[in-house]
């Protein structure tokens, strides 16, 4: 299932290893347990305001209060979710993440946006689509290709994990023991909804342990302020093509950035397109 996450982006020198494998399970993610039924005929309740459009390049985020404000809430359609729905970040795990990105401040490949990442709806029991639809309003990122590509990412389970791989002993004893696989040198490097990677040299996902995997919302405000670090014009690594604005494109950098637009990243958008048209989420066994 798991493809992979970047944002603390499959950096430049980080090329998909076992693509082939990926892709493959990613398909099965954006099945979702669906076992392929077409989506239903569901119909949003009447006072929802999606997310249609991307918010321009450079546009500050909402505060969390005023995407929170904007949310309709939804009924929950991923039950297992709902401990690591309503855990919120604490302070000093937020510290920790915002000094382990602060680190970086001025190389190449920080994102700048990572400093809005909170993982604080301040949503009471939200359900999972709550806060997709609380990060969509935060980003300005449209609500539905949020859906599908978590759709493609994770079927939206936040307990998800993917990209399984080799590592090393010494990374291997660094995994959280939910990301290692018992008895052998193999550790999930994605978790959650999203499927944030982290690499413990700190070039993929700095800071992002535990959160990731303890809050969706952290989860997928992480996620959200990468794709817009790309979409925003951001990437200072990115290779040529690249540049603001690019809506598929910077959606499809999620999956793997570099080089811009890669035969990977096609796929991956392909995949997220079709979820997208299905609207799997919308069907009453998803």
């Amino acid at each position: 299932m798991a493809v992979r996450s970047i944002a603390s982006p499959r950096f430049p020198s980080g090329a998909r290893s076992s693509l082939a494998v990926v892709t493959a399970i990613a398909l099965l993610a954006g099945v979702g347990g669906c076992g392929g039924r077409s989506a239903a005929a569901g119909r949003p309740p009447p006072r929802e305001h999606d997310v249609s459009v991307w918010s321009p390049p450079g546009t500050p985020p909402l505060s969390d209060d005023r995407a929170a404000a904007l949310v309709t809430a939804r009924p929950e359609n991923r039950p297992a979710n709902e401990t690591a729905n309503a855990y919120v970040p604490t302070t000093s795990q937020l510290a920790s993440f915002h000094a382990a990105e602060d680190r970086i401040r001025g190389a190449v490949t920080f994102n700048p946006l990572t400093r809005y990442v909170t993982g604080r709806p301040g949503l009471a029991h939200p359900s999972t689509d709550d806060l997709i639809q609380w990060v969509s309003h935060k980003w300005g990122i449209p609500t539905n290709w949020i859906r599908a590509q978590l759709v493609a990412e994770s079927g939206w389970d936040q307990a998800h994990r993917g990209d399984l791989a080799h590592v090393s002993a010494s990374w291997y004893r660094q995994y959280p023991s939910l990301e290692r696989v018992k008895g052998t040198d193999l550790a999930y490097e994605s978790v959650g909804i999203a499927q944030v990677r982290w690499l413990p040299d700190g070039s993929i996902g700095r800071g992002t342990r535990p959160l990731s995997y303890e809050s969706t919302a952290f989860n997928l405000d992480y996620y959200a302020a990468t794709v817009r670090y790309f979409f925003d014009g951001d990437c200072r690594w990115c290779s040529s093509g690249y540049g603001a604005g690019q809506t598929w494109n910077s959606i499809g950098a999620w999956f793997s950035p570099q080089p811009w637009m890669n035969s990977g990243a096609r796929r991956y958008v392909r995949k997220v397109r079709s979820d997208l048209a299905l609207k799997l989420w919308r069907d009453r066994n998803f």
